[in-house]
């Protein structure tokens, strides 16, 4: 009897081994793990899918965006914002490959000029880095080259039907120096470059960053992160929101009123210099008053004027001239004079160089730059004047010296009147020894040292930013924002 049963319980299970010739699909009975199908595991004799088991799943973002750059590009790059306005709107002309494994890939760039300058070989710029995720940009791709030797531009990358697109600032040193920054755009090597300036085509990420001057505004900590989180955010949305906002109206101290029309040069010069007069109570100066299309740098004639070729129809032309006569001293003014088809029209004064007479004073201009520059979107270019002065004063009894150092820049943009601002870049202050040498300076109390910087840039959209660095002075600070170029 023992032995029937025996046999019996082996055909049974004989019988079972033989049936169980499928795994377990999900929710099916089960006595271990390798009873289900793969995938599933043996929970509570059930076979169970489990949310941390490894699945296939699509790609994510960032590495679809890492497959898609594989291959070689040329771009270009466009320079927006600097530590002032000379670089606006120079090209930088650069060929990447991107050796893409998996997820991972290794970009190597060449920089190959700038505008219409091509490097040679002995002065191409080429540099080997990893990408990585952006910290700017969901999903897009970084990576920072070093094209001299160490780094010198951080720049991200998006792929958009096919086109590059991105934002890029300098980084390091080169940061410090110059502070440049902008927008790309590029193809795949072989078809044909785009138009960097054109900013619409740029995406959305890309308007944000740049139209909320996020990496000057990040450096000086001034920048409005919720405006640009929320910026980002819209992007792809039904309403995407333009950087950080329409900008506020362009504060009244920062506007040069202008005034003119006038017939001839010679014409606005005697309503001008009757203007400076009146504002000088009327009084008659002992000298004639001049007119001077040639005002001195450091104490050398040096004439400052553009004419209608570099302003492309904008203006016909622009100078900087110096009214000035003698009265109880030197009064001088630098004026900023722009020629229209409606006629001759001239800013209040930009710079009062003027000596009073007292012994031991001196005022110079030590700079004048005139620049015809695209900033704003109307046709034709707009007038940028860079202005600096130094003034003096020796106390030759005490053996101190007071000099304080100003620049100024000031911008024009065609209309009738033109629209002009202008505002400080740059100051220092300082009281010093004039013989350091036969004195000490622990017996001058009084004897100080500061400067400060502030920043403007004009982004895409006719806003104006203007940033000043943490610790700078309180009429600095205050002045930080993004404004609306007055229509």
């Amino acid at each position: 009897m023992h032995h029937v049963a025996l046999a019996t319980a082996l055909i049974g299970l004989a019988s079972l081994v033989g049936c169980k010739s499928e795994p377990s699909g999900e929710g099916e009975a089960c006595n271990k793990k390798e009873d289900c199908a793969e995938g599933l595991s043996c929970v509570d004799n059930t076979c169970t899918r489990l949310g941390g088991e490894a699945q296939a799943s699509a790609p994510s973002g960032y590495c679809q965006t890492v497959a898609a750059l594989a291959g070689t590009w040329t771009f270009d790059t466009t320079v927006i914002g600097a530590e002032d306005l000379a670089p606006r709107g120079i090209n930088g002309h650069y060929e990447m490959t991107v050796a893409v494994d998996n997820c991972t890939a290794n970009v190597q760039m060449t920089k190959t000029g700038y505008d219409d300058v091509k490097y040679s070989d002995k002065k191409v710029q080429t540099s080997e880095a990893a990408l990585a995720e952006s910290k700017q940009i969901p999903a897009a791709a970084e990576v920072t080259v070093s094209l001299k030797g160490k780094p010198t531009h951080t720049m991200t990358f998006l792929v958009r039907d096919n086109q590059l697109f991105g934002y890029w600032q300098s980084t390091g040193d080169e940061w410090a120096r110059a502070g440049m920054w902008g927008f790309l755009r590029g193809v795949q090597k072989g078809q044909d470059l785009a138009k960097v300036e054109d900013f619409a085509a740029q995406p959305c990420e890309v308007a944000c960053l740049t139209q909320c001057d996020a990496a000057r505004r990040r450096a000086d900590k001034t920048l409005d992160e919720p405006a640009l989180a929320a910026c980002l955010t819209a992007c792809g949305g039904e309403q995407p929101i333009v950087g950080c906002g329409p900008g506020k109206p362009l504060p009244d101290e920062l506007r040069v009123a202008v005034s003119g029309p006038a017939k001839s040069f010679d014409d606005l010069c005697a309503k001008a210099s009757a203007e400076l007069l009146a504002a000088n109570d009327g009084k008659v100066p002992v000298t004639a008053v001049t007119c001077d299309r040639k005002p001195p740098v450091n104490d050398k004639p040096a004439s400052r004027s553009l004419s209608k070729g570099p302003l492309a129809g904008s203006f016909k032309s622009a100078e900087l001239v110096q009214i000035s006569w003698f009265d109880a001293g030197y009064h001088g003014w630098l004026i900023l004079a722009l020629e229209s088809e409606a006629g001759w029209f001239w800013t209040k004064p930009l710079m009062d160089v003027s000596n009073s007479g007292v012994g031991g004073i001196s005022t110079t201009t030590t700079s004048l730059v005139l620049r015809p520059r695209e900033l704003l979107s109307p046709n034709g270019r707009e007038v940028v004047a860079e202005l600096g002065m130094q003034i003096t004063d020796s106390d030759l009894g005490i053996n101190e010296v007071s000099i304080d150092e100003q620049s100024y820049v000031a911008v024009c943009s065609a209309g009738s009147p033109p629209t002009c601002m202008e505002m400080t870049l740059g100051w220092s202050s300082q009281r010093t020894l004039i013989d350091d040498k036969s004195d000490d300076k622990k017996k001058h109390p009084d004897l100080y040292s500061k400067r400060g910087e502030l920043y403007l840039g004009f982004l895409p959209g006719d806003l104006v930013s203007i940033s000043a660095p943490q610790g700078a002075r309180e009429q600095d600070l205050a002045l930080s924002g993004i404004y609306a170029w007055p229509k």
